[in-house]
């Protein structure tokens, strides 16, 4: 599996990846992996299978997104990591790291918990694949039909950053949509797995989210012993975009940390 990634940094400083969430890209954090790497760090940026420029497939459960990640590593001589994983990247994060031992040094999940959540997400799915993109010949246009499904603007924007234009002017996504329809469920849920991460594992969640990542402190711990959970104030499910300032204080000084 073919990941397209960006990379900041020198080769010789500590490793950082980054995994982003269900329809995000790797543009998603540019921002912060510029500022990690201003500060020594060197930071991958990865696509995950079926999001950004990364090959597609009709396989999507987080076995698969873990072993693509650990191949990921293996090609490109990564022997030990600062893993960061946003939602759906936080799951895939924490299934590399309890299955495939020894890769990461440091985990940061952001936003989500090792449990199975409702897919409220589906909804999303369904209202891009329904799009006839052919029909519209603006973004503006686009805007406008989503914004009869969605009234938020800014989930809007996020969702129409997978939105390119072909040579030919014509609009398509750059996700692939009837995978991440297909598996809903496995994308939904975090799969039951025996061994326990002995990895030193920040959590680091939203105090407006509706992830309830708190919530579910407990299952966190059993899985993830050596974890801290930290809120941050005034951010939803999007921390690192809602309070970038703060996010990054914190990580950074969780990296820092022995």
């Amino acid at each position: 599996m073919r990941l397209a990634f960006n990379r900041f940094g020198e080769s010789n400083a500590n490793n950082v990846v980054i995994l982003h969430g269900l329809l995000g890209s790797k543009r998603n954090w540019f921002g912060f992996g510029k500022s990690l790497s201003n500060l020594g760090f060197n930071v991958w940026l990865v696509d995950q299978r079926n999001h950004g420029e990364s090959e597609w497939n009709d396989e999507h459960t987080y076995f698969d997104l873990a072993e693509d990640i650990k191949d990921f590593l293996e090609d490109h001589g990564i022997q030990k990591t600062y893993l960061v994983g946003h939602s759906m990247g936080g799951k895939a994060a924490m299934v590399l790291d309890k299955v495939y031992k020894g890769y990461v040094s440091k985990l940061v999940v952001v936003d989500i918990a090792p449990v199975t959540y409702p897919p409220n997400f589906e909804n999303y799915l369904k209202v891009l694949s329904q799009l006839d993109l052919d029909s519209f010949k603006s973004r503006s246009q686009i805007d406008l039909k989503l914004s009869k499904y969605f009234e938020d603007k800014s989930l809007r924007s996020f969702l129409m950053q997978n939105l390119k234009l072909d040579g030919r002017k014509n609009f398509y996504w750059r996700v692939n949509l009837s995978s991440l329809l297909s598996n809903a469920d496995a994308i939904s849920e975090f799969p039951t797995i025996s061994s326990i991460s002995n990895t030193n594992s920040l959590f680091v969640y939203g105090d407006l989210s509706d992830y309830g990542v708190a919530e579910h402190s407990d299952i966190i711990r059993q899985n993830f012993p050596s974890s801290e959970l930290v809120p941050v104030n005034k951010a939803g499910h999007w921390v690192h975009v809602e309070q970038p300032t703060k996010f990054f204080e914190i990580v950074t000084k969780f990296f820092k940390s022995d």
